[in-house]
């Protein structure tokens, strides 16, 4: 009989705290793992969630994680200012300067359940953002997973060691590059597809690139379609791709095809740009026949 839960989500939770011209205009639960537990549960998804905090963390997710005493909350401030702008043209901006204050313990092998034989999990997402997620981890979840879907930031975000400004750098140059060919789908913003090499990845695995109000694209070694977006005026991108990727392995549990499965993430996306911080849903909205 196969595990009880379809579904195995890793990354910690977070406190965002979001700034603009250095003034504090919101706080709230962050991290990948919060978004997607905010959309799995309203699709009668049942999953497991393996997330670290420390003792200051200030919420009480519907999937409580595990509290480190001797560490502390990773903690984010996003940088806004007047001139922010989601797009110009073809080339997009930065929204936001992001900076990682704070990151507790990174999630090791040892704690990622360990199902039994013929149990594996149908779906894994490695949705690592402050560097919490490390190459052994990642392998442990390919072993226990059917098919692993990986955000591709918890791989490729550096935190500068003075102020904890968060950049990218590219992939083939990280230690999950051999990583690569066994996972099932890797996602990526339209900004860190350019450390990827799309055109390569796409060979050994399918790629989800996210371009906020322009939708996304799904690629693989032989085509590639486009997705529509749903049009939205956006308030806060925090967690936009976040949702995407839940919604998109979310209508793939509920045996959607990928390219209608990538539109509900779409979808999730919308419904959360429009809001700040943790977004809420309309139940009606996410009812499943």
């Amino acid at each position: 009989m196969g595990h009880t839960h379809r579904v195995l989500v890793v990354g910690n939770h977070c406190h965002d705290v979001l700034l603009k011209n250095d003034v504090v205009i919101a706080e709230s639960l962050g991290g990948a793992v919060s978004f997607i537990s905010n959309i799995l549960p309203n699709l009668s998804i049942n999953a497991d969630f393996i997330s670290k905090v420390g003792p200051n963390f200030l919420y009480s997710p519907l999937n409580p994680p595990l509290v480190v005493p001797t560490s502390s909350t990773t903690v984010f401030h996003a940088h806004f200012s007047t001139s922010s702008s989601s797009s110009l043209g073809q080339n997009p901006l930065p929204d936001r300067t992001l900076k990682r204050v704070s990151a507790c313990d990174p999630i090791r092998p040892h704690d990622l359940p360990n199902p039994d034989p013929g149990g594996k999990y149908r779906f894994g997402m490695a949705v690592g953002v402050g560097g919490e997620i490390l190459p052994e981890t990642l392998r442990k979840m390919v072993r226990v997973c059917d098919v692993v879907f990986v955000d591709v930031q918890g791989l490729i975000r550096k935190f500068d060691e003075n102020d904890g400004t968060v950049t990218l750098t590219k992939l083939c140059k990280t230690d999950f590059i051999d990583i690569i060919p066994e996972i099932g789908v890797l996602k990526a913003s339209a900004e860190e597809a350019e450390f990827i090499d799309v055109e390569e990845v796409r060979k050994v695995c399918c790629v989800v690139v996210t371009y906020g109000e322009n939708g996304c694209r799904v690629f693989w070694k032989d085509g590639e379609v486009k997705i529509a977006p749903f049009s939205t005026i956006q308030v806060d991108p925090t967690g936009a791709g976040d949702s995407l990727l839940g919604g998109f392995v979310g209508g793939l549990v509920h045996g959607l095809a990928v390219p209608d499965a990538a539109l509900l993430g779409n979808f999730f996306g919308s419904l959360t740009v429009v809001q700040i911080g943790l977004p809420k849903f309309d139940p009606k909205l996410l009812k499943v026949g």
